[in-house]
């Protein structure tokens, strides 16, 4: 067993942007065309374009809101899953349907009601759902195909892992679905053994450290077996690759309907995480939360419940016998943006970064002035905005800046 401390790594979409990878913000604009792009394609008129409608209904709503929360392609396919649901006929649907029937849906969903076929609309939802993830697993597959693993940027994200691995023992969680940190770090054990299949009790088992999980999915996983269907682990991203299954019924609570898929995003992710690799790579999640001495989170925006729950319920606990982990979160902030203190009752990012690791920031009264309450002062001096308690620090240079500054993050990450 190593005697390296435990560093637990959680890697979100902004530390893959730097590689070139897409942000949500260019998600949300390719999913907007697909979305089209499956709308011409079908017999039914443009007015099945479920994916823009609830796009529209999700700008009508939130609107401009002092909270930050805006649609995304991961809520609005959130919203295309609960919409199937309220679409299934009893018993497989929900009680909330009587609500709809009585009050009817906006004009856009009309045709919903002139479905002969009881399964119809909800076949139409399921169909446009699953063409959008197809979609999204295919870009990512080819830009990961597409990535320049000898340019300078990529040579820096490697140097960063290696210095990391030389003082810690690493467990990365890694919440993309490209490549990036696989091409880093090849000999990382990933939960599936040298013919492709899941090993979920190695996994489960598993004392030592050094691995990458893909809790939310992989371009390198595959679906096989219609019938009985499994998630494989393909080495070669020329290969042909299946990424949608079909419909179970038994997939999630109340018969909500969501295909086994290679990726994991919208709502209902905890429904989608009950299939493996997803609910074996979860579970150890919760587990190296509490084996970790600390914690280094990479580009997260404290968008998914789960991942939070799981930080928060360590944060929550006693630390009488184990001492909280300290925390080093690398964001690229602007520097006008307030510190996070005056972020943290309303903003939702800070807001459930506050709750999530149990902390609180000062708001900068006396440093470096009064008045001075932005994190722009931070960012030109490399310097860390820390919490009240010292635990969470933030670096708000981005990711590919850090780099820079790694020595600085392992100090404040073995700092006790």
């Amino acid at each position: 067993m190593s005697s390296k401390p435990k560093l637990l790594v959680i890697l979100g979409s902004g530390s893959s942007i730097s590689c070139g990878m897409p942000s949500v913000g260019q998600i949300d604009n390719l999913m907007k065309c697909w979305s089209q792009e499956w709308a011409s394609d079908t017999s039914v008129n443009s007015e099945c374009d479920v994916f823009k409608v609830l796009w529209d209904a999700s700008e009508r709503y939130y609107g401009t809101n002092r909270y930050g929360i805006r649609p995304n392609y991961e809520r609005v396919l959130g919203e295309m899953t609960a919409l199937a649901s309220w679409l299934s006929p009893r018993p497989f649907g929900t009680p909330l349907t009587a609500v709809l029937r009585d009050g009817r849906p906006i004009c856009e969903l009309d045709w919903l009601h002139d479905c002969s076929d009881q399964y119809a609309a909800r076949k139409r939802v399921l169909d446009q759902h699953t063409f959008l993830f197809e979609k999204l697993a295919d870009h990512m597959r080819k830009l990961s195909k597409a990535f320049d693993s000898r340019g300078s940027t990529f040579s820096d994200f490697m140097k960063f892992f290696h210095k990391l691995q030389e003082r810690f023992e690493l467990g990365i969680y890694n919440l993309n679905y490209d490549t990036v940190a696989h091409t880093a770090w090849p000999e990382a054990f990933n939960g599936f053994d040298c013919s492709g299949a899941f090993d979920a009790l190695s996994v489960s088992l598993r004392p030592e450290w050094e691995f990458i999980y893909h809790l939310h999915g992989s371009v390198h996983h595959c679906i096989t077996n219609q019938i009985y269907p499994r998630i494989v682990w393909k080495n070669d991203l020329e290969e042909v690759f299946e990424d949608s299954g079909i419909p179970q019924v038994d997939m999630a609570q109340d018969f909500r309907s969501i295909p086994l898929t290679t990726l994991i995003a919208g709502g209902f992710k905890l429904d989608q995480l009950l299939a493996d690799p997803y609910q074996t790579f979860y579970s150890t999640l919760v587990r190296h939360v509490h084996e970790a001495d600390a914690i280094l989170i990479a580009g997260y925006g404290f968008g998914d419940l789960h991942v939070n729950r799981a930080l928060r319920n360590r944060f929550e606990g006693p630390d009488d016998e184990k001492p909280y982990p300290k925390v080093v979160i690398l964001e690229k902030s602007c520097p006008e943006r307030p510190r996070t203190a005056r972020l943290e009752i309303y903003q939702f990012w800070s807001w459930e970064l506050k709750h999530t690791l149990q902390t609180t920031f000062s708001d900068g009264s006396g440093w470096p002035s009064e008045d001075d309450r932005t994190v722009s002062d931070f960012i030109e001096r490399d310097k860390f905005e820390t919490d009240r308690m010292n635990r969470v620090a933030i670096w708000h240079g981005g990711f590919r800046e850090a780099f820079s500054a790694v020595h600085n993050i392992i100090e404040r990450l073995r700092r006790r």
